[in-house]
């Protein structure tokens, strides 16, 4: 059996292992929870006879990180997520890795399953010769909903000279990408039987003054300077609720904001700049609160950092293209930057096929993928 031909024996075995991220607050259950996961991933390091530890997260759910000291150069942090979204709606099996005309079907093929097993592979074949520098790979859990396994690694203390973090990059560097604020917007209103609506506040006309507001404020989002890399920031207004009967005046409606702010914003300022919008458009005419629910932050790292070009010298010996790029989605890679470490992402697979109903990667960018992790690791 060949090395590539391991890598994609290994990824279909992954596929066939239901991780399903909890979520925040969800439990691990037949599908849910990186557990499974962790003990295929460990299982490969003990076959190969590769030290490991397991890392606490989340209740029943771990990060697992494999470490192989090499000779003397810059310590490097490969990671990939375990978990993967949901599986509701999908037109395939998720579970069954079907190969067909090239391709390797099923949930988390292309996010992100098909880095992870290229990493731990070429990374176990470039061992055999010796490494560049140590090696650390991790296989974190809880990206999808919050970045949860890399926030343990930070605050424990973990240090590398740099990072891969493995994401559906088609095998191009990306040096930035965006990050996300989500926000929620509240109105309150008076409820009252909506034979005499007269007498109530309703909270739902109260909202149409704030996205009006909003709507505007994206508006001028996206006329704005664009980063090179990442483009304009953005801002999406993506869940709406409100109102309890079909004969009650609504007394409050709620909205989520989707806030994508580009290397050089924070949280905090897209927070703000949401909040001056409605004020300077509502004023006091609306009873309305703004909380933020989740931040990832974007990222960025300079193109002449070592990581960076550690990486270009790979891709170009192994693919040919060693080309700079930005992606429009958040990953693990802003954790390790905002913790010092220089951070890159690049990995098989398109982001067009990640999270879709028919999710696939592509057999030979896999294989390709899994002979620059080996150059990489080899220095």
């Amino acid at each position: 059996m060949t090395d590539m031909t391991a890598t994609i024996s290994l990824l279909a075995d992954m596929v066939a292992t239901p991780s399903v991220s909890c979520g925040l607050d969800g439990q691990p259950d037949d599908i849910h929870g990186e557990s499974r996961m962790v003990e295929l991933v460990a299982d490969y390091w003990r076959r190969h006879r590769i030290d490991y530890q397991i890392q606490p997260v989340h209740p029943g759910r771990d990060n697992i990180i494999a470490r192989i000291e090499g000779h003397s150069g810059p310590s490097l942090l490969l990671e990939a997520h375990t978990d993967t979204v949901e599986v509701e709606n999908m037109k395939i099996d998720p579970f069954d890795p079907v190969i067909r005309d090239g391709k390797l079907y099923g949930r988390g093929s292309c996010d992100c399953k098909a880095s992870l097993a290229a990493m731990m592979v070429g990374m176990t074949k470039a061992a055999e010769s010796g490494l560049f520098g140590t090696i650390t790979l991790a296989a974190t859990a809880n990206e999808e909903c919050g970045y949860g396994g890399a926030l343990a690694m930070t605050a424990a203390g973990f240090a590398a000279d740099g990072a891969v973090v493995g994401e559906p990059t088609e095998l191009r560097l990306a040096t930035a990408h965006k990050g996300a604020c989500r926000m929620s917007i509240a109105t309150r209103g008076v409820a009252v039987h909506s034979s005499d609506p007269d007498r109530g506040l309703n909270a739902i006309y109260a909202m149409s003054e704030v996205l009006q507001a909003l709507r505007k404020h994206a508006t001028e989002l996206s006329a704005r300077q664009p980063h090179p890399l990442v483009g304009p920031p953005a801002c999406s207004v993506t869940i709406i609720t409100g109102g309890q009967a079909p004969n009650i005046v609504p007394d409050h409606c709620e909205i989520v904001i989707d806030r994508r702010t580009t290397p050089g914003e924070t949280a905090n300022d897209a927070l703000e700049q949401v909040c001056e919008a409605v004020e300077c458009s509502v004023g006091e005419s609306v009873d309305w609160t703004c909380e933020q629910i989740f931040t990832g932050e974007p990222m960025e790292t300079a193109v002449d950092s070592e990581i960076v070009v550690r990486v270009r010298r790979a891709l170009e010996e192994v693919t040919g293209d060693s080309s700079i790029i930005g992606v429009q989605f958040g990953t693990d890679a802003a954790v390790f930057s905002l913790a010092g470490i220089p951070s890159v992402v690049v990995g098989p697979g398109s982001i067009e096929q990640a999270h879709t109903a028919i999710e696939y990667v592509d057999i030979a960018q896999v294989e390709q993928a899994t002979a620059f992790f080996e150059r990489l690791c080899s220095g």
